[in-house]
C-alpha cells in the first residue's frame, strides 16, 4: 500500500513511523496537551513506540488513519492528526489531533485538519465528520468553528479518564456544507 501524505503552504503530514517516537514522546508527555487527550501521559519512548504501534495496526486494520504534523521549515515534528476511527456503514469518521503546547494559537490546526477533512470528503468519500472534544479545550473549539464544523450538543459522562468521566462536546461538518465553504 502506497504512503499517504499531505503538503499544506507551511506543513507537511505523512504518516507515523516509529522513528517518530522520541520528537513525538515530548508532546505525548506534556500534561498541558494530554489532559484533553484520550491516552494517560506517556514517561518513555518506549510507551510513544507501542502507541505508535497501535495506531499503526489501526490504520493497517482500516480502522483510524494518522498523521506526524512536521513545520515544512524546520522538519520539526509538531504533533499528529487523523481519522480516530471510521463507521463505513455511515459514511462517517471521527477526528482527533493534538499539538506540542508550543504550537498551539499559530492556526498550525486548522491548516492541518483542512487537508484531512479535503481527503475524507473528496477520496475517502466520507459524507460526515465529527469532532468530540471536552468542554474546557477552547483552543480546539476555536479551530473547529474556523473550520466550518457546527457544535451540535454535550455528551453528558461520555468518557471514562483515569477514575472519573468527562463530559464531550459533538460538533459536525457534512460533505456539502465543506463543498459549499469550497466556493
Amino acid at each position: 500500500m502506497e504512503s499517504e501524505s499531505f503538503s499544506t503552504p507551511r506543513l507537511m503530514l505523512r504518516e507515523l513511523t516509529l522513528e517518530d517516537a522520541a520528537s513525538l514522546l515530548p508532546i505525548w508527555s506534556d500534561i498541558r496537551v494530554t489532559r484533553y487527550m484520550k491516552i494517560e501521559r506517556l514517561t518513555t519512548e518506549e510507551e510513544a513506540q507501542q502507541l505508535i504501534q497501535l495506531l499503526k495496526s489501526q490504520i493497517k486494520a482500516g480502522q483510524s488513519s494518522r498523521y506526524a504534523i512536521i513545520l515544512k521549515d524546520t522538519h520539526t515534528i509538531i504533533g499528529t492528526c487523523g481519522f480516530e476511527s471510521f463507521q463505513p456503514e455511515h459514511q462517517s469518521a471521527t477526528i482527533s489531533y493534538e499539538l506540542g503546547k508550543h504550537y498551539w494559537g499559530k492556526g498550525y490546526a486548522s491548516e492541518a485538519l483542512w487537508e484531512i477533512i479535503e481527503d475524507g470528503f473528496q477520496r475517502r468519500r466520507i459524507h460526515r465528520i465529527e469532532a468530540r472534544i471536552e468542554p474546557e479545550n477552547d483552543r480546539s473549539i476555536h479551530a473547529l468553528h474556523k473550520l466550518g464544523f457546527m457544535h451540535e450538543g454535550r455528551l453528558r459522562g461520555a468518557l471514562k479518564k483515569g477514575d472519573k468521566f468527562v463530559d464531550q462536546l459533538i460538533f459536525s461538518i457534512l460533505a456539502e456544507e465543506f463543498e459549499s465553504s469550497l466556493r
